[in-house]
């Protein structure tokens, strides 16, 4: 199972199974169609899009930033327990003060976070092609060689 999902621009024929493992995280060139009739992909088409299975392989890459995720959490708490005790204690100008700065930050965090994220996986993303793209040349190696003998 590979763990990134194939997209498809519009009008492409859908690929086989074997076809998008064999070929994971290859990047067509630019202005490339699988048919001579086909359009080529739109500039800046993302061909390849993180799935469940990345999320559950590529976790330890991502530890580095997690405190900024969980401080996140930890603050959007703290706005929570303020705006409740607001509602039962009285609405005091320093308990709003406070809960309304929990709250901008945890959103600042939550952004923070993301954008590393984000950064990360493209990263990722960019390692794991060249892998891929190692272990298709390999295979079409190896495969021409297999030609050769055969037609010896």
């Amino acid at each position: 199972m590979v763990p990134a999902d194939f997209r498809l621009p519009r009008g492409w024929p859908t690929p086989t199974d074997k076809w998008v493992r064999d070929n994971a995280f290859w990047q067509p060139p630019a202005d490339w169609s699988p048919t001579q009739a086909g359009a080529a992909a739109p500039d800046g088409w993302e061909f390849w899009r993180p799935n469940k299975l990345w999320w559950q392989t590529t976790g330890a890459y991502y530890r580095s930033i997690a405190i900024w995720g969980r401080l996140s959490n930890w603050l959007g708490y703290l706005f929570l327990v303020m705006l409740i005790a607001s509602a039962f204690l009285g609405s005091s100008p320093m308990l709003r003060l406070v809960g309304f700065s929990a709250g901008l930050a945890s959103i600042a965090l939550l952004i923070v976070h993301e954008v590393l994220k984000a950064r990360l996986t493209e990263r990722l993303f960019a390692q794991f092609a060249v892998v891929a793209q190692r272990g298709l040349q390999e295979r079409l190696t190896r495969e021409y060689q297999r030609y050769l003998t055969a037609m010896a």
